[in-house]
C-alpha cells in the first residue's frame, strides 16, 4: 500500500484520478481475496442475524428458515455460501442486507483488516422501509435533541434510534463530568440528518435516514482526505477519538467509522443489528 501511495504522489494526479486509480488496485485485490475465501470456513450464521433484525426492528417477522419477511410481505432471503460470496466493491454498490453481515463488526479493539468492513454495506430497500421511503418520509420521523454544545440536532424516532442517542448523550454529560477535553470532540459537530449519497457513490448515506451522527470533523480523519493528503493509513489503528466516547456510542447499539478499512472516525452510526450480530458470534465461542 505504501509503494501505491508514493505512486500516486509522484504523478500528482486529481483527488478524483486517486481515487479512481486507488477503487482499481483494490478491485483486483479483493476479487482475489474474495476467491479464497472459497477456502475457509463462512463466518456468516443465518440463524443469528436473523435473530438480530426480528430483536431490533418490529416490521419484521421470520415464516421460514432462512428468510425474514417485512409485514408488508415483502421478503428478503438468506443464501450466502462461500460460493456466492459478493466482493466488498461489488456489494457496496448492490447493497444487499446479507452482504453486511459477512464480516464481524470489531469489537473491543481498533483493528480492521483489508475489505472486511461489510457493515458499510446498507441495503436501501430495507432502511427505506423502516425509515422511510423519501426525504418527505423520513422528516415525518425526526425529533429535535438538544446536543451536548446546546445545538439542536434531529435524529429518526423509529426503530429506537431516538431514544438510543439520547442514553448516548447521557454517558457523554457524565464523562465529560469527569473529564472535560472530551467535550472538545462532540462540538461543533459536522451533524445529523441530510438527505444525501455518500462522496464518490450513488448510494444514499445513513445520515439521509436520520440515523447517523458525525462528531467534530476538526479532530477526525477520513480515507478519502488522508487520501488526498498522501497520509492513507494502513495501520491497525487511525483513532483520532478517545476510546471513552467510542464505547459510549457503542454500548447504545452504534457503530463507529473509525473501525472500518475505508476509515471515518468522525461517523457513528445507528446499527444495532450489527452489533447484536457480533456480540451473537463472541458468546458462541465462550
Amino acid at each position: 500500500m505504501q509503494s501505491l501511495q508514493n505512486y500516486i504522489t509522484m504523478q500528482g494526479l486529481s483527488l478524483f484520478s486517486k481515487a479512481i486509480f486507488l477503487s482499481v488496485v483494490l478491485s483486483s485485490q479483493i476479487l482475489l481475496y474474495a476467491e479464497s475465501l472459497s477456502e475457509i470456513p463462512l463466518i456468516f450464521d443465518s440463524k443469528a442475524a436473523t435473530k438480530c433484525l426480528l430483536q431490533h426492528y418490529n416490521m419484521l417477522e421470520s415464516k421460514e428458515q432462512n428468510s425474514i419477511n417485512f409485514r408488508n410481505n415483502q421478503t428478503l432471503t438468506w443464501n450466502l455460501t462461500p460460493n456466492n460470496i459478493t466482493p466488498l466493491t461489488e456489494a457496496l454498490q448492490t447493497q444487499k442486507l446479507i452482504d453486511s453481515f459477512v464480516f464481524p463488526y470489531p469489537l473491543g479493539s481498533f483493528a480492521k483488516k483489508p475489505y472486511e468492513d461489510s457493515s458499510r454495506i446498507r441495503d436501501v430497500l430495507f432502511f427505506s422501509t423502516i425509515y422511510g421511503a423519501n426525504e418527505a418520509e423520513v422528516k415525518q420521523h425526526l425529533k429535535p435533541l438538544v446536543w451536548l454544545d446546546d445545538t439542536e440536532i434531529l435524529f429518526n424516532t423509529q426503530n429506537g434510534a431516538y431514544d438510543a442517542l439520547k442514553r448516548v448523550k447521557n454517558r457523554l454529560e457524565n464523562l465529560i463530568e469527569s473529564n472535560p477535553i472530551l467535550k472538545t470532540y462532540l462540538q461543533n459537530i459536522g451533524g445529523t440528518f441530510k438527505w444525501r449519497k455518500i462522496a464518490n457513490s450513488q448510494n444514499l448515506s445513513a445520515h439521509s435516514f436520520g440515523i447517523a451522527i458525525d462528531i467534530n470533523v476538526a479532530h477526525s480523519r477520513y480515507w478519502l482526505w488522508d487520501l488526498k493528503k498522501h497520509a492513507l493509513s494502513t495501520s491497525q489503528s487511525v483513532a483520532t477519538i478517545p476510546l471513552e466516547i467510542i464505547e459510549a456510542f457503542e454500548s447504545e447499539n452504534f457503530i463507529w467509522g473509525g473501525r472500518w478499512w475505508h476509515y471515518d472516525t468522525m461517523h457513528f452510526e445507528y446499527r444495532p443489528e450489527i452489533l447484536c450480530y457480533t456480540q451473537s458470534l463472541w458468546d458462541s465461542k465462550q
